[in-house]
């Protein structure tokens, strides 16, 4: 797989997105966009530690909830508005899976996350150990200016797999990553008592039409303004494709479109399926706004 500078390997401080942490940050931000560039006041607001302050703003930034804004601090950012704003927020607290497979979408295509982008946005590990998981970081690491080092890669690999998976929980555990709740690792642990972790296809339980939409439209946008035409199995096993990042099979891929572009992106979505050619041509001018992400900037004029 392909490395980049621009790829990042630590700024989590060591722990995963905790529950409650993303509506918690937001809000707080609304009220005071400056509040995480001052740690004091910060952890006052938030009743949290000094290194989880840098990790709530990591996490905030990561997934799209806020918008960093030099001198201003934070905006909210298009998740962020989408998801939480008092008015019009979809879901206020975080309570529905269909919010958490937008949040994974981000972490794996805009965040710049090693971990994600070998796992889930380029598919390069589908059964892996944790092990394996840090040789393929080291590898990706290989073009940075600065070698990393072995324990940095080892709680990147750490973070990634508490992101999605934790063998045990307590009712009052307030530690646990939501996104865990998506079931997309699986662990099973081999006669040699090696544990092995799988992100191979499966039914995405609770993906929705609006949040595959999304998805979607932000992978053909990327290729340039106007109508556009892209092949299906780009977007089935492209990198960065909606397919590779919810773990979609063909099946499964040809339903979300075929039922998108018999509902909610009727006029704006056609496919093209005959022998010669399968291909997904989208119409932006005929796209209901929802299914872009709104700028910070647009949403909150006033901040």
């Amino acid at each position: 797989m392909s490395n980049s500078v621009n790829e990042r390997f630590s700024g989590h401080e060591s722990f995963v997105c905790r529950y409650g942490w993303l509506p918690k940050v937001f809000k707080a931000v609304v009220a005071d966009p400056g509040l995480l560039r001052n740690d004091e006041r910060a952890m006052a607001a938030l009743g949290i530690g000094r290194n989880m302050v840098k990790s709530i703003q990591f996490w905030g930034e990561a997934t799209g909830v806020l918008l960093p804004a030099g001198s201003v601090g934070h905006l909210p950012g298009p998740v962020g508005a989408l998801l939480f704003d008092e008015k019009d927020g979809l879901d206020p607290y975080l309570e529905s899976i269909e919010s958490l497979w937008l949040i994974h979408w981000q972490l794996c295509v805009t965040a710049g996350l090693a971990a994600w982008k070998e796992v889930f946005a380029e598919g390069g590990l589908i059964r892996f150990d944790r092990q394996r998981l840090v040789a393929a970081l080291a590898r990706r690491g290989e073009a940075n200016a600065r070698p990393l080092a072995a324990s940095t890669l080892e709680q990147h690999a750490s973070i990634f797999v508490q992101t999605y998976y934790q063998e045990e929980r307590g009712a009052d555990d307030t530690s646990w990553c939501p996104l865990q709740d998506l079931g997309l690792l699986r662990a099973t642990k081999e006669e040699d008592g090696k544990v092995m972790f799988s992100a191979d296809p499966r039914s995405p339980v609770g993906l929705t039409l609006r949040v595959f939409g999304i998805a979607l439209v932000q992978f053909i946008r990327q290729k340039g303004e106007g109508t556009q035409s892209v092949d299906f199995n780009n977007i089935l096993r492209g990198a960065g494709s909606p397919g590779l990042v919810f773990r979609l099979d063909e099946h499964q891929l040809r339903v979300f479109i075929e039922n998108l572009c018999n509902t909610m992106f009727a006029g704006a979505l056609r496919f093209v399926d005959t022998a010669d050619t399968q291909s997904v041509v989208l119409n932006p001018e005929q796209l209901d706004p929802q299914f872009r992400l709104q700028a910070a900037e647009e949403a909150y004029p006033h901040v």
